[in-house]
């Protein structure tokens, strides 16, 4: 009986574990790359500076997407957090007010 109970437990902190993360990472982000942004592709860099509107991006995640590398960065513009995220060919795929920003920096 007292085996049981230890193993029920033990599956059920594995299962919590599992689902809230996994090696340091959010959920949903075990097929993130951490990048330079100098590593990041010329047409996509392009569109990230540019969407990112003078201010400063430290990292960007490269994510693979249904059809290609997706590669995305967090800036903060006017005090607001905002997640960009481009195709590797530099199309803008969005850009929003991230309100979870403060919580990852």
């Amino acid at each position: 009986m007292t085996l049981r109970v230890a193993l029920a437990g033990i599956v059920a902190l594995g299962t919590v574990a599992g689902c809230t993360s996994k090696g340091g990472q959010e959920e949903g982000e075990e097929n993130e790359v951490k990048m330079t942004l100098d590593e990041v592709p010329a047409a996509a860099r392009e569109a990230l500076v540019r969407e990112a509107n003078g201010a400063t991006i430290s990292t960007v995640d490269r994510e693979e997407g249904k059809r290609g590398p997706i590669y995305e960065a967090d800036v903060v513009m006017n005090g607001k957090n905002w997640e960009i995220k481009v195709s590797a060919d530099g199309k803008v795929l969005s850009k929003r007010l991230d309100p979870e920003g403060n919580e990852k920096k």
